[in-house]
């Protein structure tokens, strides 16, 4: 199989906003960089995943991708749906841009919502955002536009520009009082209804730029905090689950769909007992290269397949939960085996993520999926 379909589909699914692809116009590219120079249209969807990638021209559906570095200045008629280390985003995005980055960018047009999630998120002057803007970052700096509201929960934020409703948002306050959280609303700012904020001591608002109430919540208590970080944990989760989903069902589609077939009409308790087994042999054998000193190497090698072993699994079977459920409500087998995986991902995440039951559901699941994958191997 050639390297690039091993990216064919990558990202296609994330938040579920591609799931009417198979009856439009797409286009798929990768490998080491990917350009889409100015004077090319793509008549339909972008999918990338490279190095780097640049988008220059124009797409008439959504943009999805996967990099290192992401730079569009492309006119975009659908969505821009993005996860890297850098993305900067300067053309003119006509529906919503929801991206995950260590370093976000914008300087361009957003018609509808700005979703980010990175370390910082820098919103540029020119920049005008149609709807809402949903930020989650340590550190941002807002000196555009935002038609509707500016939602989020960072560590410092800084609005020069205008709001065209109301500024809520949670800034994180740590003990240490070096690293205290900052809200500032400057002179340089407007904003049209409220500002609501919680978690730092005193913001810095110039009230004259406000035309609605100041109000200062308590900040939330720890319990609050923890339960902020398992949600955005879970959904990193199903996000990251998805992306290698994809890569594997790129890869191995019809090993996988026979894997699931034979867990779902083979003897359960065999081959949870055969995945039992071969969870706990690899890293019994890995300790004792260890003590070899001359098989270190390869009980490294042992264990880091192992680990890949048990994350594996855990998709495997959430994709024969998902054909399973989509069986069991179309009355019949369906070729969209995406579908299938994300929402076997999405109900077993959350399933795994339950308290008691939780983690003896994803024990099950793994033994499950690792006695399928055994015995499908020992037979070929």
């Amino acid at each position: 199989m050639s390297k690039n379909k091993l990216f064919s589909w990558l990202l296609a699914l994330l938040f579920c906003v591609s799931l009417p692809f198979a009856a439009q116009a797409f286009s798929v590219k990768s490998g080491e960089s990917v350009i889409a120079p100015k004077d090319q249209i793509v008549d339909g969807n972008l999918y990338a995943a490279a190095s780097t990638i640049s988008i220059d021209g124009q797409v008439m559906g959504d943009v999805i991708c996967a990099g290192q570095t992401v730079n569009i200045s492309a006119k975009v008629d659908g969505d821009v749906i993005c996860a890297a280390q850098t993305i900067n985003i300067s053309g003119e995005v006509k529906g919503n841009v929801r991206v995950a980055a260590s370093s976000v960018n914008i300087s361009g047009t957003v018609g509808r919502n700005l979703n980010a999630f990175a370390a910082t998120v820098v919103i540029s002057e020119p920049t005008k955002i149609g709807w809402d803007a949903l930020v989650a970052a340590a550190n941002v700096e807002m000196r555009g536009q935002v038609g509707g509201s500016l939602h989020g929960s960072m560590k410092t934020l800084v609005v020069s520009g205008q709001v065209g409703k109301n500024v809520d948002v949670n800034i994180d306050q740590s003990l240490n009082d070096d690293a205290r959280g900052k809200l500032e609303i400057t002179e340089m700012a407007k904003v049209e209804g409220d500002v609501i904020y919680s978690g730092v001591d005193e913001a810095n608002i110039i009230k004259d730029n406000v035309n609605g109430q100041i109000v200062h919540n308590l900040p939330p208590n720890i319990q609050n905090k923890m339960i902020m970080a398992k949600i955005w944990g879970r959904i990193y989760a199903i996000f990251a689950a998805l992306v290698v989903g994809l890569v594997l069902l790129s890869l191995w589609r019809k090993q996988i769909i026979e894997i699931t077939s034979k867990m779902m009409e083979h003897k359960i308790g065999e081959t949870i007992g055969w995945g039992a087994i071969v969870m706990f042999l690899p890293p019994i054998a890995a300790v004792i290269l260890l003590f070899t000193v001359i098989g270190i190497p390869l009980a490294l090698i042992v264990g880091s397949l192992w680990a890949l072993a048990l994350f594996v699994a855990r998709i495997i079977f959430a994709v024969m939960v998902g054909r399973f459920l989509m069986q069991k409500a179309i009355k019949k087998q369906t070729e969209k085996l995406f579908l299938e995986m994300t929402v076997g991902v999405a109900i077993c995440w959350i399933v795994f993520a339950l308290p008691l039951i939780g983690w003896l559901g994803l024990l099950v699941a793994i033994w499950w999926a690792l006695g399928a994958m055994w015995n499908f191997c020992r037979k070929k």
